[in-house]
């Protein structure tokens, strides 16, 4: 039976499968009109810069909405027309009309990630939501994993202008099945949308456990921001050509295992204590990349690295929800989104710092910055607020 959470999670990975797909269409569509990547670079860059700012107002817009599905369905409708136009304009518009496109694609692309991932509490009873995270989180890996592999396949097959096409047609579909999914508001009282706003951004900084996963996971996303090219390095360091590639692979093939397992039998631990043990192994596989020179075994450590991602991404989305006030809620998904995906931008830009260091160094930065997410995510978790001293009684004065 096609119910609630089986729409929301199969217009959840047609949303994020159009989005990683779409990273692969714009090269090729840039290859093909301009001889070279770099337009192609430069509008998905376009597509990235607003994510942090727009996420705060994207999720409060939902919460504050009377038919929050509306919302949803509106943003991933918009999501899909505007990158499809990115696709289908690039190298036959100008080039300010393609950027400004990838800005109106990248605003509702908070949405896309964490604010469809805020649904689950809407379309599931308490007592399985933790196994739908798992679930959720799955179709991130899906979509990391189909994503590049499908619009590559349909662009080489049918032409770029066809990728486009369909992967514009994905959002639209998104958004027709999320129009079926019902919701129910999330304020209980009446504010100003400032007050709102505030109080979002409280929740995060001011709840002990929600800024201890925020801040960990930033971290977290600085490492997957340079995980392809380190990749790429030991791949060409391994004598694979295309060895880049299949590690990538390998690793989200793995996290699409952690995630159906924890779907499956969800962890007994508190969801936080999830979260720093996954980024602590996971830094520990990539640890030993640096030391061995067996292919075989690289690639299996990119898989068991890969198998905590999964539990990692369904417990931070678990954290999010539990901890998250009700009127808050979309909004500290899509701020939590918007921040993981600037962590990611900042890894991906600072690559180019050490990129021309020996490979085991780079690798080893790729590590440290897992391992270094789960030490701060602890040691902020153990921090806590100093009481504030009350004043001193007054003394009665001395007689004269």
């Amino acid at each position: 039976m096609f119910g609630p959470l089986a729409r929301l999670l199969t217009a959840a990975t047609l949303a994020r499968t159009a989005d990683s797909g779409g990273a692969v269409v714009a090269v090729l569509a840039s290859v093909h009109a301009y001889g070279g990547p770099a337009r192609g670079a430069l509008a998905m860059a376009a597509l990235l810069v607003p994510q942090l700012a727009a996420g705060p107002f994207v999720g409060l817009i939902t919460d504050r909405a009377r038919n929050p599905r509306l919302v949803h369905a509106g943003f991933a409708g918009v999501f899909g027309v505007a990158l499809g136009g990115v696709l289908l304009l690039l190298g036959h518009a100008p080039m300010p009309l393609v950027l400004a496109l990838a800005l109106v694609a990248g605003c509702c692309g908070p949405m896309v990630f964490g604010g469809l991932s805020s649904r689950l509490d809407d379309v599931v009873v308490k007592e399985r939501q933790a196994r739908a995270r798992g679930l959720d989180a799955a179709t991130y890996n899906v979509a990391e994993i189909a994503g590049p592999a499908v619009a590559a396949g349909l662009a080489a097959w049918a032409g770029v202008a066809s990728a486009a096409v369909v992967l514009a047609g994905a959002g639209v579909a998104a958004a027709v099945l999320l129009l079926s999914v019902g919701g129910r508001p999330h304020r209980t009282r009446d504010a100003r949308f400032v007050d709102d706003l505030r109080d979002g951004f409280r929740a995060v900084v001011v709840d002990r456990v929600l800024r201890a996963v925020t801040v960990a996971t930033v971290f977290q996303a600085f490492g997957l921001g340079i995980l392809t090219p380190v990749a790429v390095l030991l791949g060409a360091r391994s004598g694979h050509a295309a060895g880049g590639g299949l590690l990538v692979t390998a690793l989200g093939v793995g996290a699409l295992a952690g995630s159906l397992l924890v779907a499956r039998h969800p962890p007994r631990w508190p969801a936080h204590r999830v979260v720093f043990g996954c980024l602590a192994a996971c830094g520990a596989a990539l640890a030993a990349v640096p030391f061995t020179s067996s292919w075989p075994v690289l690639v299996g450590l990119f898989a068991v690295a890969g198998f905590f991602d999964g539990p990692l991404l369904a417990s931070v989305l678990q954290v999010r929800a539990t901890r998250a006030p009700a009127h808050t809620r979309t909004q500290v998904f899509t701020l939590g989104a918007g921040l993981k995906l600037t962590g990611a931008a900042v890894g991906a830009a600072s690559f180019s710092l050490f990129a021309d260091a020996p490979v085991a160094v780079v690798a080893a930065v790729l590590a440290g910055s897992q391992l270094l997410a789960a030490v701060v995510g602890v040691v902020l978790l153990a921090a806590r607020p100093r009481p504030v001293a009350e004043p001193a009684p007054a003394q009665p004065a001395s007689p004269a």
